[in-house]
């Protein structure tokens, strides 16, 4: 396997290995999530007509579920087997769909989807491949259609932590700054922007919380 491949395996078998430890994280520690969603929900017009992928939905609580409760139609993804098993059993709605796979593998029909959730996924790219997967959602948005994420913060090319939660785990981030403008060139308008820590493993941990709408391109952005 090459490079890239390694890393989505690691993060794949990380994620099964530490499933349901990685739940009860989430459910005790972090309430950035409910706060960002709430933001979101205020940002479509009408969420009993629209779609949404969230990108990570690991075990579907709180994010997927809330989501189900005020959208038509979400589907939601993930790499790890097991976090898309329980997400099955915690989320029970019909209008989900659950889909095990790469992000970057997905396909949808250009302007079909209303809003994009990823939380805590997109950083689990290697770095190269994150602005193809911007530009990628930006595609799939309607006009004006929304992207809520959190990305890194650090000018980090790829690192490998041996025991996060209990597994091997792979991240890769642009800074900040960088991020923003990764964002702008994929053809996104910066609605709200803020850097925010939780805490992860016992340390205080920041990320760059992102509300972006899509916009048009100007000549020379974006798609290539």
């Amino acid at each position: 396997m090459d490079k890239t491949s390694d890393a989505k395996v690691l993060v794949r078998e990380g994620y099964n290995k530490i499933a349901e430890t990685y739940q009860k994280w989430t459910l005790e520690e972090e309430t950035l999530r409910t706060v960002f969603l709430e933001k979101l929900f205020s940002h479509i017009g009408d969420t009993s007509t629209a779609k949404v992928l969230e990108l990570g939905c690991g075990a579907g609580i709180p994010a997927t579920r809330l989501l189900a409760d005020h959208f038509q139609h979400v589907v939601a993804n993930d790499i790890s087997d097991a976090q898309i098993d329980l997400a099955r059993t915690n989320v029970p709605q019909a209008n989900v769909t659950f889909v095990r796979e790469d992000m970057t593998q997905l396909t949808f029909e250009d302007d079909s989807l209303s809003a994009v959730v990823a939380f805590y996924s997109i950083i689990h790219l290697p770095r190269e491949e994150q602005p193809a997967m911007l530009q990628q959602i930006w595609t799939w948005l309607t006009p004006g259609g929304i992207l809520l994420c959190n990305l890194g913060v650090s000018d980090d090319p790829g690192t490998m932590n041996e025991d996060w939660l209990g597994a091997r785990m792979y991240w890769s981030s642009f800074n900040a700054a960088a991020n923003i403008e990764q964002l702008k060139k994929a053809g996104f308008a910066i609605v709200e922007s803020e850097v925010l820590s939780i805490k992860e493993d016992g340390d205080m941990v920041p990320f760059l919380w992102i509300l972006a709408k899509k916009g048009c391109l100007e000549a020379g952005q974006g798609q290539q």
